[in-house]
């Protein structure tokens, strides 16, 4: 079998897992209704061309981003009245490559977009596992190492909550994987269209590009950094409808944001040992993600310079800039955000020591996993009864 079918079929492997763990959450845990996924707040405004739709309603939750980009999938050129439902749309709005895939695949069908987004999430799930099982090939090691993909932070959240960080991290692999081994347009495709997924893949961009410069390739490096222009220029469209606020998440002082987040533990709405623990597996959290900074800067001592070196460096200068406080007020949020950190770091430490590239992830995951916790007993009550 050839390395790169193999890979193909452990990515479908973990599609197909992945759709059975949503299949087997949504109907044992809410009725059926896949609309579930999105996360859906009380009061969330719906435009009045959805209000037929059944949505889930979570009570007494604030939802999360994926009730957004359910909105920007029906409505992705803002013509409907999704921007008018959205706070703070121009950024969110930014983030339009997922919810516009899952808008094309259905043809702008109104009742064929729900389905439509889970495929696309999926499908960037086969990817990020196809990449990364081809990169364990290259590194020498078993391919199955690619469903590491699943596990990393961003997959997670986004297979629970549909938020589009899983493209994001797919794209990162793909990267890691093309950079400097074929075509740099190939690898200008894939950046432009992770900077469309998020505003997070700009560093990606930067560093790479900073990359070839020192290589004096200079072809390859006005290629790659007229990647960022695409999601710039949607950027600056959609600015002029309304400011964005992504300016305010950088600040001047270093780890402030981490730091801030370390002295001041997440309060939960949980009693006695439940609590605690949710506090003590934040700290485990907050370790990996100084672990993948701790890499990085171990790297730059020993002047590492490569492509993926290149990027990890630029992310981990983001996330040591990164300040605002609602990205580290949970693993859901920082860990997410920062996968790409994660990620590239991996794959510096790829050849290294597998455990110890893997470490920042599995450290982020032990609090992640506290979230799938209520799922997980629901499911297993119905399926023991």
């Amino acid at each position: 079998m050839t390395v790169s079918r193999k890979a193909a079929l452990l990515a479908l492997a973990a599609v197909i897992a992945v759709w059975t763990w949503q299949f087997l959450t949504v109907r044992y845990n809410y009725g059926g209704n896949w609309t579930a996924l999105f996360l859906i707040r009380p009061g969330m405004p719906v435009p009045e061309f959805l209000k037929s739709e059944k949505l889930y309603i979570f009570q007494n939750s604030a939802g999360y981003d994926g009730q957004v980009y359910h909105l920007i999938a029906h409505d992705p050129w803002m013509r409907k009245g999704s921007r008018e439902a959205i706070a703070g749309a121009s950024f969110r709005y930014q983030r339009i490559l997922v919810p516009a895939l899952a808008w094309a695949l259905a043809l702008g069908h109104d009742a064929w977009v729900d389905r439509a987004y889970y495929a696309v999430i999926l499908a960037f799930l086969f990817a990020g596992v196809y990449w990364m099982a081809l990169l364990a090939a290259r590194a020498g090691w078993n391919q199955a190492w690619g469903l590491a993909f699943v596990l990393l932070p961003a997959t997670l959240v986004s297979i629970d909550r549909m938020t589009a960080d899983i493209a994001l991290a797919a794209f990162v692999a793909g990267f890691a994987l093309y950079a400097g081994k074929v075509h740099a347009g190939w690898v200008a495709l894939l950046l432009a269209c992770a900077a469309l997924t998020r505003e997070t893949a700009l560093p990606v961009i930067a560093g790479y590009t900073g990359y070839l410069l020192t290589r004096r390739e200079i072809r390859n490096a006005i290629l790659i950094a007229c990647s960022a222009l695409p999601a710039i220029g949607w950027f600056i469209y959609l600015n002029r409808m309304e400011r964005s606020p992504v300016a305010s998440f950088g600040g001047w002082i270093p780890l402030a944001g981490f730091i801030e987040r370390v002295a001041h533990p997440a309060v939960y709405a949980l009693s006695g040992f439940k609590g605690a623990s949710a506090q003590a597996f934040d700290y485990l959290a907050l370790a990996g993600i100084a672990l993948a900074l701790a890499l990085a800067a171990c790297a730059a001592v020993r002047r590492e310079w490569s492509s993926i070196t290149s990027a990890m460096y630029a992310m981990a200068l983001a996330a040591v800039f990164l300040h605002d406080r609602s990205v580290w007020v949970d693993v859901y949020a920082f860990g997410r955000v920062l996968t790409p950190l994660l990620l590239l770091a991996a794959m510096v430490y790829w050849r290294k020591n597998r455990w110890l590239a893997l470490a920042p992830v599995f450290l982020v995951d032990s609090r992640v996993a506290l979230n799938f916790a209520a799922q997980l007993q629901g499911v297993a009550r119905a399926l023991l009864k």
